[in-house]
């Protein structure tokens, strides 16, 4: 095996098997505040230097993708990394912010890979879970997860496009994006690393016995965003992660309005208000479809 940069870009480790095969590319720290991925990805890269994994086939890329914001223990700097990697951008974008200029850097490593791994965590978690799209979530779903989300490719040509997993996937990679679990839980940690691991046993870049046991599989399928609208959004009650929720019932006010689902649903990824600027989404519905 070969080490290096990729192609000179900083905060990337290639490692190289020198034989013919997959090119996978794992991300890390894309919000610098979720250091689960950041710490697993470094974990990863030391299992092989010290030769307890050895790449069998096809090359590799680790990234730690916001390294000022790492850094700093910041989501980001300026723009939420996780929105600038797009073929065209707003008008009024700031090209000489930190974030737009690093996803220019990135954006080469994710046009030229074959399956592609985003790793987070988020603030409110009460389990880990997987987002992708409903073409690799046939290979995704083996990697030991027992929710996975789908449909953020419906939106992602709105304001919440732009992130690094709809970005790999229209350049013709297998991709999801992990939620390792809780920002604050170390056992999120160990999550990321594990499904790191798995990935690269169901591709048979390492050895195999690291696949998972066959899980059976809940599938949730994203269908609407919310944004924070106003400053006084908040949720009727305690929320969680999968959290159902019943035809015509409330799950949050705003302009003080209630916010009533039309069908059967579940509350899916909710941010914290407090730490969510008005314009940026803050939750979203899916259905559960498997």
């Amino acid at each position: 095996m070969k080490f290096g940069e990729f192609q000179g870009i900083k905060g990337t480790i290639y490692i190289d098997s020198g034989k013919a095969g997959h090119r996978a590319v794992i991300f890390s720290g894309v919000h610098g505040d979720e250091l689960s991925g950041v710490k697993a990805v470094e974990n990863l890269l030391s299992e092989f230097e010290s030769g307890k994994y050895t790449l069998l086939q096809g090359s590799l890329v680790l990234v730690h993708a916001n390294e000022e914001a790492i850094k700093l223990g910041k989501r980001y700097i300026q723009y939420n990394l996780n929105r600038q990697f797009k073929d065209s951008y707003e008008f009024n974008i700031d090209i000489n912010t930190y974030e737009y200029q690093r996803a220019q850097e990135l954006k080469p490593i994710l046009q030229n890979c074959d399956y592609f791994l985003d790793l987070h965590s988020a603030p409110i978690a009460q389990e880990p879970f997987l987002i992708c799209e409903s073409g690799p979530v046939e290979f995704f779903k083996n990697l030991g997860l027992k929710k996975v989300i789908t449909g953020w490719g419906k939106f992602s040509n709105g304001p919440i496009g732009g992130d690094t997993e709809n970005y790999a996937n229209l350049h013709g990679a297998q991709s999801a994006t992990l939620e390792a679990g809780s920002h604050f839980d170390p056992e999120s940690i160990k999550v990321a690393f594990k499904t790191c691991v798995s990935m690269l046993s169901c591709l048979n870049m390492i050895d195999g016995q690291n696949r998972p046991n066959e899980i059976s599989t809940e599938i949730f399928d994203m269908y609407h965003v919310q944004t924070k609208e106003s400053a006084d959004f908040e949720y009727v009650s305690d929320v969680k992660n999968f959290l159902p929720i019943s035809k015509g019932n409330a799950y949050a006010y705003q302009n003080q309005e209630p916010l009533i689902v039309s069908e059967d649903s579940y509350l899916l990824v909710p941010m914290k208000p407090e730490d969510t600027k008005v314009g940026e989404e803050i939750c979203y519905l899916g259905r559960k479809v498997a």
